[in-house]
């Protein structure tokens, strides 16, 4: 299994779920993907999100493809569901030297499904510096728990957004350019519809939050279905 590109120095390394159909309640006609990021650094690398336990071994073949894993130095987690990171604790003994983050709501959050672990609080603005490339943070409350956040690479102006702009869309294509633009967003219509939409106004306030800080996003990375790029960016915020 092969890491796919989605900026010169981050690279998906997730796992694709074909055959999901029910998701928090809602009948799924194609599958998902569980999305993690790895950033590379001159000093370091990062891991940002893992996936459902069940499927770490595809994402530890995909990292394996670009890296030893053992060499991963940070591993963010985003989103503590089982969906982004039930498989934190296996995916933590393939990286023994990786220090984890988390929102300080995530931090209490990851205790709850993986006791035990040592987990470290980041808050908006602080940076994790990987030498030539950066990593902050955004927390997104509500989006859609209070433990959300969203982590930018200003070098390689990517989002990794979590939930937001997110699909339930199974595809070897990583970009909605790639799979069609109107699919993806019909996709982004039924799970904003199913997941979103009773916190739509906390989603406004999110997107007003995105829009505040300035940030050049060239990428949009989202923890399900695939990513936005270039002028698609602008479609979705």
């Amino acid at each position: 299994m092969r890491s796919v590109k989605v900026s010169e120095n981050i690279s998906w390394v997730g796992a694709i779920d074909w055959n999901l159909r029910d998701f928090h309640g809602f009948e799924l006609l194609n599958g998902t993907t569980y999305n993690a990021y790895l950033v590379r650094g001159e000093m370091g690398w990062a891991l940002v999100d893992t996936v459902k336990a069940p499927f770490v071994p595809e994402l530890l073949a995909r990292v394996a493809s670009v890296i030893d894993p053992a060499e991963v130095g940070t591993i963010v987690v985003n989103h503590v569901e089982p969906d982004h990171n039930g498989g934190l604790r296996d995916v933590m003994a393939a990286m023994p030297n990786a220090r984890v983050v988390a929102s300080p709501s995530g931090v209490r959050g990851v205790a709850e499904y993986h006791d035990g672990l040592e987990i470290e609080a980041v808050k908006e603005g602080d940076v994790i510096d990987l030498g030539g490339r950066t990593l902050t943070f955004l927390p997104l409350p509500m989006v859609h728990w209070p433990d959300s956040m969203a982590t930018y690479c200003p070098e390689e102006r990517v989002l990794m957004s979590n939930d937001a702009f997110g699909q339930h869309l199974a595809s070897e294509d990583r970009f909605a350019d790639e799979v069609g633009v109107e699919l993806a967003l019909e996709e982004l219509r039924v799970y904003y519809a199913n997941i979103l939409m009773p916190l739509g106004t906390q989603i406004a306030k999110t997107l007003e939050k995105i829009a505040a800080t300035g940030w050049a996003v060239d990428v949009i990375a989202p923890s399900h279905g695939v990513g936005w790029r270039g002028d698609d960016v602008a479609v979705v915020v």
